[in-house]
């Protein structure tokens, strides 16, 4: 397996977890179970953050790097700002699904509240896999061995990971 797949594969196989993490969510939704919709809701969003995260502070440096070498790379920082957009999408719709989640604990109105949150979460569904084709596509791809030396492709892997595994306090008890 070259470094290139096994980059590349951590990262999709963390776009196929939080695909899982996502149904179960609208699982709950359609269940009607608020305590477990929150729980769920807030899991994929804490998870989400992770993922992203890790992309922003480790895998996009390396990649703007890789792309001003060369000259065919050169959209890569446009392509990599339209990513942050959708990241910055991504987690503020999952704010506001999360704060209707909480006030229903409070005054109820699980019909109405159930909607609006299916209604974000399937915003961010749509959105995020139009995203994932293009990172997918378009950078994980370049961190393979035709752009990366074996030492530097192993460190990102590393770091990379070591960022994964980075859950907030409240979910290392419950992380997988």
């Amino acid at each position: 397996m070259t470094h290139l797949s096994t980059i590349h594969e951590q990262l999709e196989n963390d776009h196929r977890e939080l695909d899982v993490l996502v149904d179960e969510t609208m699982a709950a939704i359609e269940a009607g179970d608020a305590v477990e919709t929150f729980a769920k809701l807030d899991f994929f969003w804490a998870r989400l953050g992770i993922h992203i995260r890790a992309e922003h502070l480790r895998l996009f440096p390396v990649v703007r790097e890789v792309a001003k070498k060369t000259p065919e790379l050169e959209n890569i920082p446009e392509i990599l700002g339209v990513l942050r957009e959708d990241h910055d999408y991504f987690m503020t719709e999952l704010a506001r699904a999360i704060k209707a989640m909480r006030l229903v604990f409070t005054f109820g109105n699980e019909a109405e509240t159930f909607a609006n949150v299916r209604g974000l979460l399937q915003g961010v569904v749509e959105r995020l896999k139009v995203h994932n084709d293009i990172e997918e596509s378009q950078i994980y791809t370049l961190t393979g061995p035709d752009f990366l030396e074996p030492a530097a492709a192993e460190a990102l892997l590393s770091s990379v990971r070591a960022e994964l595994d980075r859950y907030p306090n409240r979910f290392r008890d419950t992380a997988t």
